[in-house]
């Protein structure tokens, strides 16, 4: 089979965060979006992924992930960065909404987490990414978190997704590198991005093209370098520096994922806010405790 694989989309994609306002709303702010969009652009990451898990796409409106992509869309035409617009939602009518909205804005690919909250069966399952496929002429990048959303696919049903007409690849948010590296070989032309930020090196080392992450946002510098020293053969240095990354991540996972992500997006300079409810500001011993770590 041929290698299709779009240069574009291979690298390292921050899984955006959403800069809050600090109002009662706490209302999207597409400045400070922006701005970190260009700072993560100027540090070398090839790509962002757009209104995901990371972004609070689940405590967003419709209209207000619009809005987000577009504002990420000014940057990429400014930048070159590629964009991955997450267009999952819990209605298969508000995702083929966002799907067709992000193409008409120029994405580079969509993604879509699988259906949420109710028990699918596989088919199910399946005719959603067909829908999907269907709506779009730009690459559809599964998102499998079995995780957070429940749903646990071997290697045969995810086989099936990647191969239906349109999808592109796979955002793979899960430990079984054995399963990754036997979809790699199964599926040569899709493209595969490793989603466990402490795990990167070891999805390279699978066969994942890229990686997309959360922490991204605050120390890309650490991500871009594992990328780079992986593609060069510094397997030594990409380890260390993959090392230096796990040690953050341990560290800010004892205070919540999400809340202290943003906490440390505002400590590298940015007005970014807090996270939308029902997420709780930190205390501020963890606000303390998250001050010691050495982010670059």
């Amino acid at each position: 089979m041929t290698n299709t694989k779009p240069e574009k989309l291979k690298g390292v994609f921050p899984a955006l965060m959403t800069a809050f306002k600090d109002d009662a709303a706490r209302s999207f702010d597409c400045e400070n979006t922006k701005k970190l969009c260009r700072f993560l652009a100027d540090t070398g990451v090839h790509g962002l992924y757009v209104g995901g898990s990371s972004g609070e796409m689940i405590l967003m409106t419709v209209d207000e992930r619009k809005a987000l992509l577009e504002a990420t869309m000014e940057v990429a035409k400014e930048t070159g960065i590629a964009i991955i617009a997450h267009t999952g939602a819990m209605s298969t009518a508000d995702t083929l909404e966002l799907t067709r909205h992000a193409e008409s804005v120029g994405a580079d690919a969509v993604s879509s987490v699988t259906p949420l909250y109710f028990k699918y069966t596989v088919r199910e399952v399946n005719y959603y990414y067909e829908r999907i496929a269907g709506e779009t002429n730009i690459p559809v990048i599964i998102y499998n978190i079995p995780g957070l959303t429940g749903l646990s696919l071997n290697r045969e049903q995810l086989g099936t997704l990647l191969s239906i007409p349109g999808v592109g690849g796979m955002k793979f948010t899960c430990s079984d590198f054995c399963q990754l590296e036997r979809l790699v070989s199964d599926h040569p032309d899709k493209i595969f991005y490793n989603g466990a930020d402490e795990m990167l090196l070891s999805g390279l080392a699978a066969g994942a093209d890229g990686g997309i992450g959360t922490t991204y946002n605050f120390m890309p510098e650490k991500f871009v370098k594992i990328y780079n020293d992986f593609k060069a053969g510094n397997m030594a240095d990409a380890l260390k520096t993959q090392g230096e990354a796990n040690e953050i991540i341990c560290a800010i996972l004892k205070h919540g994922g999400m809340p202290s992500s943003k906490y440390l997006i505002n400590r590298r300079g940015f007005e970014y806010g807090i996270c939308r409810e029902p997420f709780m500001p930190l205390p501020k011993e963890s606000m303390e405790a998250l001050d010691k770590l050495q982010l670059i």
